[in-house]
């Protein structure tokens, strides 16, 4: 057996459910109560949902939390099917700091290892200033850190913000380079657990304390272990909670509200999602990585004292959204270049959006896709190919220019789709824009290229 094909297989037991049912579940045990959910679930229909928890799908069930959520609907929708804990995390840490008032409008907030996390944007219409902070190195997949952050924040943006409100910078959380007392509260969502060891991870919510005014919030969220075997798990610390809450208290700060709720819900500890195979499974509430159960935690602390304005949020704010549509004219000669056929384009692009087209880096930058069809429209192929557009374009503006496309098809004829599309994103197509289609014969004898 090849040496992949032995990993892959080795793996494959290694982390199955069969596995840790066999021969670890007889010697494991929950750190904490599991509860039945439906229960659960009609408790948070009549009680206020803690401040201090790990996520459950039974705070869709609480009126106050959902609004919360439904506030938020331009950027992320969630139900008990969907449920994902990173969109519960940013859920939980709003409704915290809206609950103690610190939403503040004449407030200022942090974000500690912030990347691009759309609830910054969110929270620029809420408050005064939001700076968010992170290294922006780009090490991160999926782009959550991408180097050009600071630099063009708009391009992330989920929807139109104001801009003067939003301030992103690249700075490490073990050296924050503002002033003592600057901020009304700060926030990290599930960035601490990837600092590093236990001092640089204290280093930081020293910082955290230095730079929030007395009577300032810190909510943050972060892994927590829920079972007595919980090990390792790459690249990220999984905590115990008494180990977060002496990190915190030692540094200074005190729990904003006593207790804590970390009820595991029974039905979605029996589903739980193994990692890595089912990364993408949802609902997403418990992990398992080979013999570590874990989920989030989020737990708000405060700073003592009184300097610090509280009151009602903006709540009458209407949100802008992005329009996607630009018009994408397509036409080409065609030519052979020793038996392998290039079509040269010429392609006219006019910016019908609300938002600049930036079109450098990778995550969210605006190309052109390009689909395979056969004559009939059918789709052959969804990832052709991809023309990277030379330069930005601008609001209303119109940009022209010439590109070469390769093409290896066998002979026939074909159509070639030609779509402007947000990187990781969506394709404008999606969102009403008319794209651009032309029909493309390859030709039998010679190998020549035809376009109709």
């Amino acid at each position: 057996m090849p040496a992949q094909k032995l990993k892959t297989a080795i793996n494959r037991v290694l982390f199955s459910n069969k596995a840790y049912n066999a021969f670890l579940r007889p010697f494991d045990r929950m750190l904490y109560p599991v509860v039945n959910w439906r229960e659960l679930k009609e408790e948070r229909a009549r009680a206020a949902v803690p401040l201090n928890k790990i996520p459950h799908v039974a705070d869709l069930c609480n009126r106050e939390w959902h609004d919360i959520l439904e506030d938020f609907r331009i950027i992320f929708s969630m139900n008990e099917e969907s449920f994902h804990r990173k969109i519960w995390e940013f859920t939980q840490i709003i409704y915290v700091l809206k609950k103690l008032g610190y939403l503040h409008p004449d407030n200022r907030g942090l974000a500690i290892g912030a990347g691009r996390e759309q609830i910054l944007y969110y929270l620029a219409y809420k408050i005064k200033k939001m700076v968010a902070v992170d290294l922006y190195e780009g090490s991160f997949l999926g782009g959550e850190d991408e180097p050009d952050i600071p630099d063009i924040p708009e391009k992330y943006a989920p929807f139109l913000y104001p801009r003067e409100n939003l301030d992103f910078r690249r700075m490490n959380a073990l050296e924050l380079q503002f002033a003592d007392n600057s901020f009304d509260f700060v926030f990290s969502a599930s960035s601490i657990e990837h600092f590093g060891g236990l001092r640089q991870i204290e280093k930081a919510i020293a910082e955290m304390y230095r730079v929030l005014k007395p009577g300032g919030a810190c909510t943050i969220t972060t892994e927590i272990r829920l079972n007595r075997l919980a090990g390792r798990v790459p690249n990220t610390r999984i905590f115990s909670v008494n180990e977060v809450l002496d990190l915190f208290e030692r540094n200074g700060f005190l729990l904003a509200e006593s207790g804590m709720d970390l009820r595991i819900e029974d039905h979605y500890l029996h589903n739980w999602v193994k990692l890595p195979q089912e990364v993408f499974k949802s609902p997403h509430v418990i992990l398992r990585f080979l013999n570590s159960v874990f989920t989030s935690l989020a737990v708000t602390f405060k700073k003592e004292g009184n300097a610090v304005k509280k009151g009602a949020w903006k709540s009458d704010i209407v949100f802008s959204p992005l329009v996607y549509r630009g018009r994408i004219q397509v036409s080409g000669a065609s030519k052979i270049i020793a038996g392998a056929a290039k079509l040269g384009l010429d392609i006219q692009l006019t910016n019908e959006c609300n938002f600049t087209w930036h079109t450098k880096g990778l995550s969210h930058r605006i190309a052109i896709g390009i689909q395979l069809l056969d004559e009939s429209g059918s789709l052959l192929n969804p990832a052709l190919g991809e023309i990277v557009i030379p330069k930005d374009v601008a609001v209303g503006e119109t940009f022209a220019f010439r590109t070469e496309l390769s093409l290896t098809l066998p002979p026939g004829k074909y159509r070639l789709f030609f779509d402007l599309k947000r990187e990781l994103i969506t394709w404008f197509h999606e969102k009403g824009s008319v794209p651009a289609v032309i029909p493309v014969e390859i030709a039998a004898r010679t190998g020549q290229l035809a376009s109709s």
